[in-house]
């Protein structure tokens, strides 16, 4: 791989590093997410700084070129990504339910708190 790509790399990686504890620190995004997104980057930028090592790993797993491994490394990560972020929707969607619920059994008992104060006056 040429000096100027790996150069580019780590800068960029480095940027996105950046941004992610921006974000966390502007509480724009959970620290769990951000140390997800962290780790990946870093293992981004130690992929890019050991590029022989990777041909090794291509050819002992049997993939010819080393840019289909990492095509293939990063799809099985974006997989796993989806799915924790999908069972994080899940885990809000029930939480928001039963919020929910909840929420109208209090209003429903307030209804009828009031309902009962204003026939005792009459």
């Amino acid at each position: 791989m040429p000096n100027e790509l790996i150069i580019f790399l780590l800068v960029i990686c480095c940027f996105f590093l950046f941004n992610i504890w921006r974000l966390v620190s502007k509480k724009k995004i959970l620290l769990k997410h951000a140390i997800l997104w962290s780790l990946l980057t870093i293992a981004i930028m130690i992929a890019t700084l050991t590029t022989h090592f990777l041909k090794k790993i291509s050819d002992f797993v049997g993939i010819q070129e080393v840019s289909n491994m990492i095509f293939l490394f990063g799809f099985l990560v974006l997989l796993v990504i989806s799915f924790i972020l999908t069972t994080t929707v899940s885990k809000q969607k029930m939480t928001l339910v039963t919020l929910t619920q909840e929420l109208a059994l209090t209003n429903k008992r307030i209804k009828e708190i009031e309902n009962d104060k204003t026939s005792s006056k009459v």
